[in-house]
């Protein structure tokens, strides 16, 4: 593996280490990193403007407070791509498109939640309902009923017993106080697993290990079998327990409907809802003591066609000599709903408009192009940059390539919440790890330093190497990504960190420059 994490603590200890890195990835790699330009001028420049003069949370805080969530095809959704889109032309970037890219989506957004027990006793119940959930059409006040069904069995008990009612449909959900803290920063040991393991220590062993998991798994029957039976069964709502604690809870999308974004979709679903633990358990547990549970449900939905085309939005600084050469930075714009989607990716966007930002500021003049990248459809499976790549670039699996696929250089993307960067997962391309060790000197400062052997996926640079291209994503430090802002109800502004996201940008910037300069094409994964 390759032991190349360097920091200027003592600088004859770095001497020793930078040589020794050398030594060894000159065996690996060639004589590729002895080969590689820093461009120490244009760096200090890039770090100047990114350190000192950031602009990245007023970015951020536009797209989270201002506007809000953010779910693909929305008219908050339109609103942001058309501020992402001011924001470029005001730093003077060109090609500036908003482009759809094949898919239809109704519009879907939440304009009130209410949901109470009335009885045996009074509780305000925390709770938001699935993306593309219908509405209610006013305030249902009926039983609630536990009807948890793991197999096709279970339908046998409940049928007949659900009419009208409101159904608990899944088991309490565990939940303990946590003797260890939501957030936590990489470790030199954490670090070092990445460079030799390939696993991501501090998301698997503590972030994921806060979180109670429910063991509940439906057995030979789908969800969509048994939304039907409750649907044909009478159900009025059906309410689910959250992961998470403290009253937090996480959501996503409807799981009969998420897949299927039209109007008929979502009005032939039924109200789904995702209650916070705590509360959640207790109606469950009071059923359970033979105490009927009296609840009162509002929900209120609405469905926007005006424009149902599903877009990305792309702009860029143009080349030079090599003009027609692609480098790409992105992130993707689109969020759930119950917070305001801001680790999850406002900061994520804001660190790509930011580095475009330092770089117009410093007025570069790059030999290949930048084009930076704001996805929808992220959520729910990778579809806008899947759509951009089938679009634009093809699949080299299905030798289906365009001839802009061999003009594109290489993909950094960010989306893993408000962590610094502290290197970059290199998704097995290991001839890219001494032009990345290159890259990371002048950051060594700010413990940027690890070449992480871990393959990240489920984000937009996947859709690169999908289709044989490099796409690479920033390792940061989770901090509560994982325990307390990813897909959860505290995803707001208030969660990001400001030197972070600053620095984050600052790094970016700068790996595009050199990536829009360095001389030869960038190494294709094998």
């Amino acid at each position: 593996m390759l032991p190349i994490r360097l920091r200027r603590k003592n600088p004859m200890k770095c001497v020793a280490r930078t040589l020794a890195a050398f030594s060894i990835l000159a065996a690996l790699a060639a004589p590729a990193a002895s080969q590689e330009v820093v461009h120490w001028d244009v760096v200090d420049d890039i770090r100047t403007e990114g350190l000192d003069n950031s602009q990245v949370m007023e970015y951020a805080g536009y797209l989270t407070d201002v506007i809000g969530p953010r779910l693909t095809a929305s008219p908050n959704m339109r609103e942001a791509q058309e501020y992402v889109m001011d924001q470029l032309r005001a730093l003077g970037l060109s090609a500036i498109v908003r482009e759809p890219w094949g898919e239809e989506a109704v519009g879907w957004e939440v304009q009130r939640v209410s949901v109470h027990m009335t009885a045996p006793d009074y509780q305000m119940v925390i709770a938001y309902p699935y993306a593309l959930t219908p509405g209610t059409d006013g305030p249902i006040v009926t039983q609630a009923v536990n009807a948890v069904i793991e197999t096709r069995a279970d339908l046998a008990k409940y049928r007949g017993r659900l009419d009208g009612a409101i159904v608990l449909a899944t088991p309490p959900m565990p939940t303990s106080p946590r003797f260890v803290q939501d957030a936590f920063r990489h470790t030199d040991e954490s670090l070092r697993v990445f460079e030799t393991e390939g696993r991501d220590v501090i998301s698997q062993t503590y972030a994921r290990g806060q979180l109670e998991q429910s063991t509940f798994r439906r057995e030979g029957i789908s969800e969509a079998e048994v939304e039907e039976f409750y649907a044909s069964e009478g159900v009025a709502v059906v309410l689910k327990a959250s992961i998470g604690g403290d009253g937090t809870v996480s959501v996503t999308g409807h799981p009969t409907t998420s897949g299927n974004r039209t109007r008929a979709a979502v009005e032939a679903a039924l109200p789904t809802l995702a209650v916070a633990a705590e509360h959640y358990n207790r109606l469950y547990r009071l059923n359970e003591r033979g105490l009927p549970v009296t609840m009162e449900v509002d929900v209120r939905v609405a469905i926007d066609e005006t424009d149902t085309r599903t877009y990305n939005v792309f702009a860029e600084i143009p080349g030079t000599d090599l003009a027609h050469e692609i480098v790409g930075i992105g992130a993707h714009l689109d969020s759930w709903h119950s917070g305001t989607g801001a680790t999850d990716n406002a900061g994520g966007v804001s660190v790509m408009l930011e580095a475009m930002r330092i770089l117009k500021s410093i007025d570069v003049q790059p030999r290949r192009t930048i084009r930076v990248f704001l996805w929808s459809y992220e959520e729910g499976g990778l579809r806008g940059s899947r759509g951009y790549v089938k679009n634009h670039l093809g699949n080299a699996s299905e030798g289906t390539t365009t001839p802009a696929h061999d003009n594109f250089s290489v993909y950094l993307n960010t989306d893993n919440g408000t962590g610094q960067a502290r290197g970059v997962h290199l998704q097995g391309n290991r001839p890219a790890a001494p032009i990345f060790e290159a890259w990371m000197k002048p950051f060594l400062d700010l413990g940027v330093e690890t070449l992480s052997q871990f393959s990240n996926r489920a984000t937009d640079h996947q859709s690169f190497n999908e289709a044989g291209l490099p796409g690479f994503q920033l390792l940061q430090d989770r901090i509560d990504y994982r325990a307390r802002t990813h897909h959860f109800s505290m995803d707001n502004f208030d969660q990001l960190l400001p030197r972070d996201l600053a620095i984050n940008a600052t790094v970016v910037a700068s790996f595009a420059y050199h990536a829009a300069m360095r001389e030869g094409v960038f190494p294709r994964p094998r």
